[in-house]
Formats: C-alpha cells, structure tokens, sequence
C-alpha cells in the first residue's frame, strides 16, 4: 500500500509539474463572446404595406426621420455591438407606434431588452431637441390664417387655437408623491396640456404636469397664459368650462338661455371639437399613448413630446392621418372654475356681437 501511494503522488507530482511547464503553450483564457445576432431592418424586411401596419407611415417617410436624426446619434455607445443609427430610429418609432413591451420590439430587431430601452430614451431625446422647429405657435401673419380657417370650418370668429387637456396613462411612480398623479378617474398619469391649429396639429404642449393637476391650473402656469396677458397675440383660444372664460379664452355657456348664446355653443363645440379629433389621430397613430408608459414621469415626459414632434412632422410631409381604431371616452370638464365678472361680462359681450343674428 504504501509504495502504491508513492507511486500515486508521484504520478502526480508529475502530471503538476507537466502542467506547469505547458502553461506557455495553452491558449490564454478568454470568456466565451457573445454571438453578434444578425439583426434585421425592417426598411428591407416589410413590404409598403406590411410596413405601414407596424410602424404608422410610410417607407420614405421613416428613411426621411431617420435622415434628420442620423446625425444627432451614434453607434459607438454600444460597445462591441454598434447599432446603426438608422436601426435605433426604426426600434423607436416601432416602440412609439405599437407600445409592445421592449423585449417584443427587441425580438424583430434582434436586439437585447436592455438595449431597446436605451435606444427609446436616446432617440426620443433627439427627437425631442427638434420640438422648436415643428411644434410652433403662430405668428402674426399665422394667426391670421388660422382665424379664417377656423371661422371657415366652425363659423367662430378670432380663433387662433384651440386647448385641452389629455391624460397620458403611466406606471405608478415609486416616489412619495406618487397620489399626485392620480387622477380624478383614479389611474396614474401625466396631465398634457395641447393647443390644436386649424389642421390639428400641435401649436403648443406641455408634458410636465401630475395627473391630479387642475386644466386651468397648468394653463394658468404656462408660458402662454402670460404671452396672452401680456397682450402677445391678437386673437382667442377655445377651451372647455373646465377654464376659467377670461377675455382671451372663450368657454361654453353651461346654461346657454338667449338664441345668441345657443348659437354661441354650437359654433364652439363645433370648433374646439378640432383638439379633441388631434387627440384621437395622435393616440391613433402612437399606441404607446394609449397603453401604460412604464418608465419614470420624466422619461415618460419626454416619449409625450417626442410623440408630438413626431405627429407634427407626418402632418407637415403630408402622411395621410390613420383609421381611428376606437375612440376614447368623452372626458367632462372638471368643476367650472371661479370665473371673474370681467370674463363673463367679455363672453356675454362676444356672443351678442357675433351671434345675434
């Protein structure tokens, strides 16, 4: 036994030593890479029409995106697995019209979950710093246009915008102020305000406000509100009774009694009627905004802008508007806000002088 066991301890002191001695001549330990995945692109792998179904525009017009936006992204942030710009485009605008969870838009493009989610943010960010160029508010000679296509298509005078409120669903954010973006219909979401033109497309936005937020509150607080007091703009914008009427925003009479005033509502249910249609074209057009955006309310913030550049641009390069699938609930104003004498006294005075007869 024992001079088995030195034969044993032998041999492997042997076996140490030739290991040891091999050691330059092993290949060096690499961990195993991972496959590069041959990813494909939709541009080629959809026909026109198969295309439109699944991304909400034609082929020229995501190759026309993806051409202004090439040059604000970059490939090289993915280590050794460079995504094209083109490709990043085309995940996003895939993300924004269909709102399929990240590992679905991952799979047709062959990219990880992960990856998908970083690309949304990046590209919407992009898509985002072109908002002064597409989402603008009219000028002078715009405004004037605008009241004639306006009166043309409601028989309402003076309007250069129409606003309202849309609340875009998220995910439950996990900070303590969370119950704020409850909203009075009791899901959690971001509280977009939108002025429409004439064409319904988006004159002005903002995507900052909590779902519990008041309309007139965050008009009260925009940029807007201010240009109009401050005597900017030389015409009338159209809201819901859930604003305050002052002499630069028109509401419905809740209990229109006088022909004129009857008169009044029709002209300007009729006419605001146009943010409400933009707001089914827009939501038609990006699903996402009709399912639950599941990031943080600031990155949630920025898909809803991004949206709305998006919007505008197809509007502008003449993509016809997509078959509106169902439509959204009728949202009634929340409770008429205290409206001052000098309002009221502005409407009354409106109404008998352009509704009389």
């Amino acid at each position: 036994n024992s001079l088995r066991l030195s034969l044993v301890l032998n041999y492997k002191r042997k076996m140490d030593y030739l290991d040891y001695f091999n050691d330059d001549e092993r290949a060096p330990f690499r961990p195993d890479r991972r496959v590069v995945m041959d990813r494909s692109n939709p541009l080629n792998d959809f026909d026109e029409i198969n295309f439109r179904d699944r991304f909400r525009m034609y082929k020229a017009t995501a190759a026309d995106i993806i051409s202004l936006l090439e040059t604000r992204l970059s490939s090289d942030s993915f280590r050794g697995m460079p995504i094209p710009p083109s490709l990043q485009v085309l995940i996003t605008l895939r993300f924004l019209a269909c709102g399929t969870f990240h590992r679905e838009t991952g799979d047709l493009c062959g990219v990880s979950e992960p990856t998908v989610c970083k690309i949304v943010h990046k590209v919407c960010k992009a898509i985002c710093e072109l908002k002064d160029d597409y989402i603008k508010f009219p000028d002078a000679a715009g405004q004037a246009n605008y009241k004639v296509e306006f009166f043309e298509y409601g028989n309402f005078p003076g309007v250069i915008g129409c606003i309202d409120g849309c609340h875009i669903p998220i995910k439950c954010p996990s900070t303590a102020d969370s119950e704020e973006y409850r909203n009075r219909k009791n899901w959690f979401s971001i509280n977009v305000q939108s002025v429409c033109t004439p064409t319904m497309q988006f004159s002005n936005i903002v995507a900052r406000w909590k779902g519990a937020t008041h309309d007139s509150r965050i008009f009260q607080n925009s940029c807007l509100y201010a240009q109009f007091e401050g005597g900017q703009h030389s015409g009338i914008i159209l809201g819901d009774s859930g604003y305050a009427q002052t002499n630069f925003l028109f509401t419905p009479y809740l209990h229109a009694v006088t022909p004129e005033q009857q008169r009044y509502n029709q002209a300007h249910i009729r006419t605001r009627g146009t943010v409400e249609r933009m707001f089914g074209v827009w939501k038609s057009r990006f699903q996402c905004l009709r399912n639950t955006l599941r990031f943080e309310p600031r990155r949630c913030c920025i898909v809803i802008i991004a949206t709305a550049v998006l919007h505008n641009y197809l509007k502008q390069h003449g993509c016809p508007d997509p078959q509106m699938e169902h439509r959204d609930e009728p949202d009634l104003p929340m409770v008429e806000p205290d409206n001052d004498r000098y309002g009221l006294v502005c409407r009354d005075a409106f109404a008998w002088r352009h509704f009389s007869q």
